[in-house]
């Protein structure tokens, strides 16, 4: 089975080298979010779909953050050889969320050096926050019909309880918290990430 990874919106495919290092039991590609023609959420939803609807084996979407939220939609797609999803730090419903709308201020406040000194593009991550106010998933989650592993660093304070939400709205889910472990495991935290998809692999054969 192929695992397919989803980088958050301040990252890039390379973000996933670590993880994919000690996967090498399973084919694994990741997906490069925005490259220089794609600038937003929308485009780069539709941009993955046509990808994945070529695939012609199984394969298992792993998104961190702002990719998990993608796998999430994606998942409700028609996509037959879809297997499983792995999301980590999902956010459930960004629609009315006080603490996203002050982080998206912000971001339009901060000036473009501090994310150009973090390798972010500025008006990026602007236009894909905007575009992310209306989120909810809550629907999509209910009827989520794939066996999905959830994780979530437990210094991930705001994304923790989304994940025990999602965890309790969705059929057929597990939930596993990563010790000492932030927002952006699969950076920081890459051997428990890898360990936690392994297990989670495992139970699927």
């Amino acid at each position: 089975m192929k695992l397919i990874f989803l980088h958050g919106l301040g990252q890039s495919a390379e973000s996933w080298k670590e993880v994919r290092n000690l996967l090498t039991d399973y084919p694994s590609e990741a997906i490069e979010l925005f490259p220089s023609e794609v600038s937003s959420y929308q485009k780069a939803k539709e941009r993955v779909y046509q990808q994945l609807s070529k695939k012609t084996e199984p394969f298992v979407l792993v998104g961190l953050s702002l990719g998990a939220a993608l796998a999430l939609e994606l998942s409700s797609y028609d996509l037959p050889n879809l297997r499983a999803l792995v999301l980590s730090g999902c956010p459930l419903k960004l629609a009315g969320n006080i603490l996203f709308y002050l982080q998206l201020l912000i971001f339009k406040l901060l000036p473009k050096r501090v994310f150009e000194k973090q390798g972010a593009d500025k008006a990026l991550m602007v236009e894909v926050s905007e575009e992310l106010k209306t989120l909810d998933l809550r629907e999509i989650v209910r009827n989520c019909p794939h066996p999905s592993l959830l994780i979530c660093g437990s210094q991930d304070k705001p994304n923790l309880s989304s994940m025990k939400t999602i965890q309790e709205l969705m059929p057929n889910s597990q939930f596993q918290i990563i010790p000492d472990g932030p927002h952006v495991l699969n950076e920081v935290k890459p051997k428990e990430f890898a360990e936690q998809i392994k297990s989670f692999l495992e139970l699927l054969k």
